[in-house]
């Protein structure tokens, strides 16, 4: 009896511990598809402009995948977050833009922005929760290291970014992306 108990106990361990990373690892975006997501979400509000943003304030949005989304920043008028699929993140002021740690990053997410081709930014948040039958992401409780790619939508005053959440990507090979 012992013994079974123990064969379906590891079974149980050895299934978990397999299936639990592969599922993380296909619902995490990379740094390729936050790029590209960035750069795509940038041209659409480069032809659409200011009535372009609603797109960017659902769950639903095709600027949320795979455990990120895209943001949209007005530096210029120091407004962040002015389009975002999580209703309580809109329309801060830059200076009073926080990490989970107290950190200010507005300012340092439109300095990225403004760099030729945008940049990437290290800094603490809370990964986005989708809630069943709710149009908007929420947030969970614990928060994760988070890179963000920000890049300057050409002809607006718009900034775009998403990210992702990595411990262990730097700054530097994430900015060495975009060179290639």
């Amino acid at each position: 009896m012992m013994i079974r108990h123990l064969t379906i106990a590891l079974t149980l361990t050895v299934v978990l511990a397999w299936a639990v990373p592969q599922t993380s690892a296909e619902e995490a975006a990379t740094p390729q598809d936050v790029i590209a997501k960035v750069k795509e979400a940038a041209a659409y509000l480069a032809k659409n402009g200011k009535s372009g943003l609603k797109v960017f304030d659902s769950a639903d949005s095709p600027f949320v995948l795979k455990g990120s989304y895209v943001f949209v920043y007005d530096c210029a008028a120091g407004i962040a977050d002015i389009a975002h699929p999580i209703p309580a993140t809109r329309n801060k002021r830059l200076d009073a833009d926080k990490d989970a740690t107290g950190k200010v990053v507005g300012p340092e997410l439109c300095q990225a922005a403004a760099r030729p081709g945008g940049g990437w930014v290290e800094y603490m948040w809370w990964k986005p929760v989708k809630v069943e039958g709710d149009k908007n992401l929420t947030y969970a409780k614990k928060i994760s290291r988070k890179l963000s790619y920000m890049l300057s939508v050409k002809g607006q005053p718009y900034e775009v970014g998403a990210g992702v959440y990595n411990d262990t990507a730097t700054v530097k090979d994430l900015n060495a992306l975009l060179k290639q």
